[in-house]
């Protein structure tokens, strides 16, 4: 178990790098101002730390965090009491438009299971959010980020439960998460106002992220 525990603790320390380099792109790009109105879609109570949104914005008493499950918004509360919380569904989010300065969303597009949804999502989060920042893992790197195994998004789904059930050690044994995971040319089409770039830790971009900045920040 010694190896099986050196090789999550590897997956973890690339994991929390990754993140902070994604909020240190959000941080250069947006330059977070106090006043800013943030919506956080797909909130989370994670155990790593920091691991979350919340553990790196400077200004968490200005979010307004939520998502579908009421299990993760509690354990988020409970961890993060100075954001406010609410549960809404990504694909209808209950907002007026352009209610938010910042639209932020982290590994959350991908679980949505068809391409309509994607897009409902995707409109939605351009609609309420003055500017926005979507990250999602990419579907072209070979290392897929939630089982934990290589190569598996790339077969079909009976085969990644037999893959999954004799080598994984993440997901629990036969489990298939349901996923439709994304290209930089996916999300190009999802958020044709943004900029799209790969954020990388390792050799090659384990993530994609769409982001916009309203282009008044800019004049100011």
């Amino acid at each position: 178990m010694a190896g099986e525990s050196w090789y999550k603790e590897a997956l973890r320390r690339l994991s929390r790098r990754s993140r902070q380099k994604k909020f240190e792109l959000l941080e250069s790009f947006f330059k977070p101002r106090p006043e800013d109105l943030v919506l956080d879609v797909g909130a989370s109570g994670a155990t790593f730390t920091p691991y979350t949104f919340q553990d790196y914005y400077a200004y968490p008493n200005r979010i307004v965090a939520g998502g579908i499950e009421q299990r993760e918004i509690g354990e988020a509360r409970r961890r993060y009491p100075q954001a406010r919380y609410a549960i809404f569904d990504g694909c209808g989010l209950p907002f007026p438009d352009k209610s938010f300065d910042l639209v932020f969303s982290n590994a959350v597009i991908e679980h949505l299971l068809t391409a309509r949804q994607q897009e409902c999502f995707a409109r939605e989060v351009m609609r309420v959010g003055r500017s926005w920042f979507v990250t999602t893992p990419n579907f072209w790197f070979p290392f897929e980020s939630h089982y934990h195994l290589p190569l598996i998004q790339f077969l079909p789904r009976e085969v990644q439960r037999w893959y999954n059930r004799l080598f994984g050690t993440h997901i629990p044994k036969g489990q298939v998460p349901h996923l439709r995971l994304l290209s930089a040319r996916d999300m190009r089409r999802l958020f044709p106002a943004s900029r799209i770039v790969g954020v990388r830790v390792t050799f090659w971009p384990e993530t994609l992220v769409a982001f916009h900045v309203d282009p008044s920040r800019l004049m100011t």
